[in-house]
């Protein structure tokens, strides 16, 4: 099995996070990255005998979720985020061109206006399980991150609010 991909941070706020999300752009996914013992540190640097890893944080990528996020017209921002909220509630926004308000199932706030959320469906819809998504033939978002309502359910179990968001 290859090695994934491992994060070190000088050990700060991000010490008490236990997962960690990254946008990567470049292959259009959603990364959760999970804490780990420093001793893997030596699993993928050679680092000397002597070193004190106890002043930085690990995570390492445990999934990755495909997504869309936002276009040139309405980009997703760069920069680093804390979660804001989390919720298993509906949300319903304006943001949808052609739709007076369209809803997605579920939630995470990482800035502002800018989700991580599931397909969006017309207003009037009240279970998802039940419904055709408007949503399904986009290439980009308005701004937000969109993964499927599968990969997003498991997010709402995982993630809390405080959780380090690198988009």
């Amino acid at each position: 099995m290859a090695k994934s991909e491992l994060f070190i941070f000088k050990t700060n706020s991000l010490s008490n996070d236990q997962y960690l999300l990254k946008l990567n752009r470049t292959d259009s996914c959603l990364e959760v990255y999970s804490k780990v013992s420093n001793s893997k540190l030596n699993e993928y640097y050679s680092i000397r005998p002597d070193f004190d890893s106890s002043e930085y944080t690990m995570f390492e990528k445990a999934d990755s979720m495909p997504c869309l996020f936002g276009g040139e017209k309405s980009p997703t921002p760069y920069g680093v985020f804390q979660v804001e909220k989390v919720s298993d509630s509906e949300y319903v926004s304006g943001y949808r061109p052609g739709y007076d308000a369209v809803k997605f199932f579920g939630y995470i706030v990482i800035f502002e206006d800018y989700f991580i959320h599931s397909d969006m469906y017309e207003e009037s819809v009240e279970d998802y399980r039940n419904a055709s998504s408007i949503s399904t033939n986009d290439t980009f978002t308005s701004g937000c991150i969109r993964i499927s309502q599968k990969s997003l359910d498991k997010l709402l179990s995982l993630i809390p609010v405080g959780t380090t968001v690198i988009l």
